[in-house]
This record gives C-alpha cells, structure tokens and sequence, in this order.
C-alpha cells in the first residue's frame, strides 16, 4: 500500500466520482480506478459502492476513510517539520546537468529548492556526463545528473529516468523505396554525413558501438554538443545522427525526421553526490527532493 493510494482514495471518497477526483488529481480516469481497485485488492475489502449517481462508501470503507485521513495527516505533519527543519538553509549548491535528458527534472528540482529553501543560491553548470563526474568528484560541484556509463566508487547515485537513442534522418534524405525498419540499409546509411555527439556522451558511445557493430565508419563526421543543435541538423538534411527518444519521437511526429530501426539502446540517468557528503543537510535535502521528483514522474508515466 502506496500513501498516493490513499490520497486517491480520500479524495474519490470527498467528491464522490472518479471523474472529480481525476481532476482534482491530475490523473486518467482509469488509472484512478485502477488504484482504488488495486487498494480493495491488497485490503481484500470492498471500499465504494458503485451506483449511476457516482461511488459511495461501504460501511467497512467508512472506516478506512478515518485511518486514512489520519496517515495523510502524519505525513503533512512529517513534510511540514521538514520544511521547518529545512527552512534554515542557506548558502550555494552548485549543479551539473546537461541540456537534454535532465532538462525537465531540473527544472522541477530548481522549482523545488526554491520553495522548500528561498535562501539557497544555486548555480549551474553544463557539460557532459563525464564532465559532471569529474566535477563531482574534483569537489567542484555538489551534486548533478549523469548516465550509468560515468558510475564511480566515489558517489552516491539514484537513477531518476531512462531514456531510449534512436537513429534519425531527414525525409528528404530518404531514397524512394528506402527501408527504415526492421533492418535499414546500412550500406547506404555509410555513406551519409554523420551528426555526432561528443564521445564521452551517450550517444557518441552508442554511435561507437553501431559502427562497430555494422562494420563501417563515416566518411564525414560532424561534431555537436547539445542535442538542439543535433536535431536541427538532422532535420535540415545536413546529415544522420542519434536523438534521444523523447527528442526523436516529437521531431519525427512534426515530420522532421523519418526514424531508422528500433530504439538502439536505454540509458539510464543518475542524479549523484559524493558518497562522502552525502549526510550533510543540504544534499540530503537535495537527494530526497530529486527522488520525489522521479517517483511522481514514474507515478504520472504509468497513469
């Protein structure tokens, strides 16, 4: 049993309709059903009855109403002496991050520290994963994102998201009749123009690791350090290259690329300190904060 059950629970019961609840919640229909389904499976009670008029408790849901407003009220209580605990804070935390694959989970955490500690100055800075370790572990930031490639024994790590690499091209670009899945003709992808990431990202490992794999290496290679840049120059036909699936999937639904062959590979991301700090009290703030943001990123994927 999940507190996010519970929420969804009280919150069903308080207006009386799946429908209202989901507003309020932010959530599909279904996936609110599914979890007050989910929640009577586990308690192995009937909670609502289901009428043309909306949900209605069962006495036994009455009941579990009661203790369920109690631990939502523990759990405020918790937050509320957390942020007072918190709310002393002060001082800089320095952040690595780049410009793709953590852009949106930054951008809630940033949201986050401003709310929880106001008097934190944060500052940023970007590069690649490798260059995020290095910082990390040279004392020169705090705490940042990078992938599973850059894990080292010196930190602390949680993974936040996953993200897919696939191979993108121009329409333009595409011969009449070419084959783009499930086995492109990697012939004819050789002799194309190559828009690289840098090689210490992931995708300039995965790029390595299809060239080896197909046994060829372009003719000409392009080199690009920020995924924008990448797509734009793959989209305006100046040559092929790897997106990141989110990045790959929106540009190919505007008709900007044409997508070749399955996802090539996930890739997971970490947020990490070094294992050393990892106490001090404000990456612990920071460290929970960013795995809330995940848990309800997954929460909402899901839904």
């Amino acid at each position: 049993m999940e507190l996010y059950q519970l929420k969804i629970f009280v919150t069903v019961a308080k207006t009386g309709a799946v429908t209202k609840a989901s507003e309020q919640l932010y959530l599909s229909q279904p996936a609110v059903s599914a979890q007050i389904k989910a929640l009577e499976e586990e308690l192995g009670l009937a909670l609502f009855e289901r009428t043309v008029r909306g949900m209605s408790l069962t006495p036994h849901g009455v009941v579990i109403l009661s203790k369920a407003e109690q631990l939502l009220g523990q759990q405020r209580d918790l937050l509320d002496e957390a942020r007072r605990l918190r709310g002393g804070l002060t001082g800089r935390l320095r952040l690595g991050s780049n410009r793709g694959a953590s852009a949106v989970l930054l951008g809630k955490l940033l949201a986050q520290l401003s709310e929880t500690a106001p008097e934190l100055d944060v500052s940023l800075e970007f590069g690649s994963p490798a260059d995020i370790v290095t910082a990390l572990r040279e004392g020169r930031l705090d705490a940042g994102f990078y992938t599973e490639y850059e894990q080292h024994e010196l930190l602390h790590s949680e993974a936040v998201d996953r993200f897919g690499i696939q191979l993108a091209v121009a329409p333009q670009l595409l011969p009449a009749g070419f084959r783009t899945e499930p086995v492109p003709d990697w012939q004819w992808i050789a002799l194309l123009p190559w828009i690289s990431a840098p090689a210490g990202s992931c995708c300039g490992r995965a790029a390595e690791r299809l060239f080896r794999e197909q046994q060829f290496r372009p003719a000409k290679m392009i080199e690009a350090d920020q995924e924008h840049l990448i797509r734009a120059l793959i989209s305006s036909g100046v040559g092929i290259g790897l997106l990141h699936t989110p990045t790959a999937r929106d540009a190919a639904a505007k008709g900007e690329v044409r997508l070749i062959g399955p996802v090539l590979q996930q890739v997971q991301l970490l947020f990490g300190c070094l294992a050393r700090k990892q106490q001090e009290p404000l990456l612990l703030l920071v460290m929970q904060l960013m795995a809330q943001i995940a848990a309800d990123l997954a929460q909402s994927s899901e839904a």
